[in-house]
């Protein structure tokens, strides 16, 4: 009987570390990221940033602060981090066709278009929160490839040119990482999406754990953010809040504080 039990017992825990099935097809996908988009609601997040950048000497810098995310959708959100004792130090927001980033420490405001050509993901903060609605943009050919644990679709927006790799957990079925690709064979940046958890009270779960991940040609993680949320909710919207969170600052204003 003593024999018997540990060959049940063994025999449970090996079921239960059988990896999960693979997606089956490109549709497949398809509909399970439509499905969890399909769930979204305003929310609002806080949490702590951190900022590392690594020049070209190899030296590293870091800074972490406070943030709140307010998301309305892919095409309105935002977010500001709290530094030097300014609730609005940094700024990331995205209003329709348009964003703009700011950091007042630095004096540097950099506005544009979303979903622009350059490729510049620094300081486009429309990939912020893509995970979240990875298939929204105009693709001309959507595949799907199979990795260890993961199914990767891969978007392509002309012939021969990758704009990004989305990996989903088999288990999970949420987005666990995205590459953007400039064309070439590495990406220029990559979006890890880790601990999902279901928003405070709701049965709709959200990555409390973010990491962004730029690139320079073939040196990679020159920039790093990582993003860790203790709190998520949905967020019953006012207007004048709205209009406050979502109008652009005065560029003058931002450079001035750095005299």
């Amino acid at each position: 009987m003593f024999f018997l039990f540990f060959i049940f017992l063994f025999s449970g825990c090996a079921m239960q570390k059988r990896s999960c099935p693979p997606i089956a097809a490109t549709s497949q996908a398809e509909a399970i990221l439509k499905e969890y988009s399909a769930g979204l609601k305003p929310l609002k997040a806080t949490g702590n940033c951190t900022l590392s950048y690594t020049n070209e000497k190899g030296e590293t810098f870091a800074q972490s602060f406070p943030v709140r995310i307010w998301f309305e959708s892919n095409r309105k959100f935002c977010l500001y981090g709290d530094v030097m004792f300014d609730p609005r130090g940094i700024g990331f927001a995205v209003n329709g066709d348009d964003y703009w980033t700011y950091a007042k420490p630095f004096g540097t405001y950099v506005t544009g278009k979303v979903n622009t050509t350059s490729g510049d993901y620094f300081s486009n903060p429309s990939v912020l929160v893509d995970f979240l609605e990875p298939l929204g943009g105009n693709y001309s050919e959507i595949v799907l490839a199979e990795a260890k644990d993961d199914s990767i679709l891969i978007c392509r927006e002309g012939p021969g040119c990758i704009s990004k790799k989305i990996y989903i957990g088999r288990c999970g079925r949420t987005v666990k990482k995205i590459e953007y690709f400039n064309c070439a064979e590495k990406p220029a940046l990559i979006v890890e999406a880790d601990e999902y958890k279901n928003v405070t009270g709701e049965n709709f779960s959200f990555p409390r754990k973010l990491i962004y991940r730029y690139s320079e040609g073939q040196k990679n993680d020159r920039h790093l953010m990582q993003i860790k949320l203790d709190s998520v909710q949905y967020w019953k919207q006012q207007p004048q809040q709205v209009k406050a969170l979502f109008t652009p600052p005065d560029a003058n204003s931002i450079k001035k504080e750095t005299k």
